[in-house]
């Protein structure tokens, strides 16, 4: 099978993502759990999500890096980049009883709106990815 180049570009984006999403969270595990802990959703959430979230994050990656996985691993960076999309746009048009904290990393410096323009971003080429690899 000869994937089209740009499954192999989309691939290695996303694979930079979650790599960083999940990296930049392993390594500040203490912050980014005080970051959940302050959100709008309940603790008890954000306590199970602290862990969860960077192993789901890594298993996309593992999921993209095998040519057999790659199709759920789009479908599931697309799942992902969706409900992160849609929390954030939440916070932009204020629906929450109360403002919550930045992401951290990058995410942290810019902002809600262009928080969400890149989440918009990023959800659209997850969504590329998962039409291309279904023609």
């Amino acid at each position: 099978m000869n994937p089209h180049p740009f499954i192999i570009i989309i691939t290695g984006l996303l694979i930079l993502l979650w790599a960083y999403a999940s990296f930049s969270k392993i390594f500040n595990m203490h912050q980014f759990q005080h970051a959940l802990m302050t959100q709008v959703f309940p603790r008890w959430m954000g306590k199970i999500l602290t862990y969860t979230l960077p192993l789901s994050e890594l298993a996309i990656i593992g999921l993209l890096l095998i040519p057999e996985t790659r199709l759920l691993g789009m479908y599931t960076s697309l799942f992902l980049m969706t409900i992160f999309t849609l929390y954030v746009g939440g916070a932009v048009f204020q629906i929450y009883d109360r403002y919550p904290c930045a992401c951290g990393g990058l995410f942290s410096r810019m902002g809600w709106y262009k928080h969400l323009k890149v989440n918009i971003v990023l959800t659209i080429i997850a969504l590329a990815g998962v039409v291309l690899m279904e023609l």
